[in-house]
């Protein structure tokens, strides 16, 4: 498996947006129905986070496969919403389980800093007490959690799609992956700084809007819901740009079930 190194981290987010400009129709039907389902499942309290988890590598294949379709110049069909379901389940599934003991662990540590207050609270929606963020425990918790959440984050960053595309294990999925981001640092790098400023320019967008509307919190949540609706197509894609700037020698097989 021959890894390129990136230099460019910020056009992965361009080569996402005109992926998403071929078909945006079908692109907001698909991101709709996948927002709408993991909010469901986010409704069974304790079971509904764990499972939307463990499902997560199986729908990252499936919007790979969708970017993959447009890149072929085919057209983009709402079944391919399931097609990471069709094919290496059984290894998609046991990488999301890995993710989720990764995260529970992630938050297990730092509890050593707030004596479990962030994990409670993303975990089990339970808020902390104002005394944790007066103290400061809460801040060190998330410190910590970047710092141990990082090399997770590395680690499954490809790796659904180098277990569903070339046909690897969880354990040598998660390794590739691990070292295709770290050789690649300086691209993820300007790619995380690219998102920084999308994320500088919501705040003075939401801000705005915030003192237009006078301060509604309807006008809020319809801008948070047109925002997500619009930049999640584009993020989704740019994962597949990554992917194919980084592993550019890779096959991009057919999506199971594809005519």
């Amino acid at each position: 498996m021959h890894i390129v190194p990136a230099r460019n981290g910020w056009l992965w987010l361009v080569r996402g947006f005109a992926l998403f400009r071929r078909s945006p129709a079908t692109w907001l039907l698909l991101v709709f129905t996948y927002w709408i389902a993991m909010a469901l499942l986010g409704q069974i309290r304790y079971l509904g986070l764990a499972v939307s988890t463990v499902l997560l590598p199986a729908f990252s294949v499936s919007f790979m496969n969708i970017c993959a379709a447009l890149d072929r110049g085919e057209v983009s069909r709402p079944a391919l919403l399931v097609s990471g379901f069709r094919g290496r389940l059984a290894t998609l599934l046991a990488l999301g389980a890995l993710y989720l003991l990764s995260i529970v662990a992630t938050f297990g540590l730092a509890s050593l800093a707030d004596a479990g207050a962030l994990l409670q609270w993303v975990l089990l929606s339970r808020e902390p007490s104002l005394e944790t963020f007066r103290d400061g425990s809460v801040s060190r918790a998330l410190l910590l959690a970047a710092a141990a959440g990082t090399p997770v984050l590395m680690a499954f960053w490809f790796a659904p799609v180098l277990a569903a595309w070339n046909r690897m294990s969880a354990l040598q999925s998660l390794f590739y992956s691990f070292f295709s981001v770290l050789r690649n640092w300086r691209a993820f790098l300007v790619y995380g700084g690219a998102f920084a400023l999308l994320g500088s320019g919501f705040m003075l967008l939401a801000l705005a809007v915030l003192v237009l509307s006078g301060g509604q919190v309807q006008a809020m949540r319809a801008l948070g819901l047109t925002c997500t609706l619009l930049t999640l197509p584009t993020v989704f894609a740019s994962f597949y740009a990554g992917y194919r700037d980084v592993f550019p020698g890779s096959v991009v097989p057919p999506a199971p079930g594809s005519r």
